[in-house]
């Protein structure tokens, strides 16, 4: 009896090792499906606040710009050219914060 005993309750131990392995193995698989949505998003959001980033250096920059070439008079003495690149680079920005955004 005493046998019988200890071999049941070395069967019940392994049950439990079994359940706990397979319990662990189902958390590690969540963990990494978890893992990969996060370091999806995690690039999503680098990149997208490397694009505010840069469009608040060409809005600052634009801003100096505008301030610095007005001349005594008032008058604005800037290239159109160097508007008209700026604000290329301005609507290109946006339409690639807004393809990010839909992305998100």
């Amino acid at each position: 009896l005493k046998v019988l005993d200890a071999a049941n309750a070395a069967a019940i131990k392994m049950t439990t090792h079994k359940d706990a392995d397979a319990e662990v193995a189902a958390m590690k698989e969540r963990y990494m499906k978890i893992k990969a949505v996060a370091d999806a998003w995690v690039k999503k959001v680098d990149t997208l606040v490397k694009e505010w980033a840069l469009l608040d250096n060409t809005v600052t920059e634009l801003n100096a710009w505008v301030a610095k070439d007005k001349t005594q008079e008032g008058e604005n003495q800037f290239s159109l050219e160097k508007m008209e690149s700026t604000l290329g680079e301005l609507k290109t920005i946006f339409k690639e914060k807004e393809k990010l955004v839909e992305q998100l």
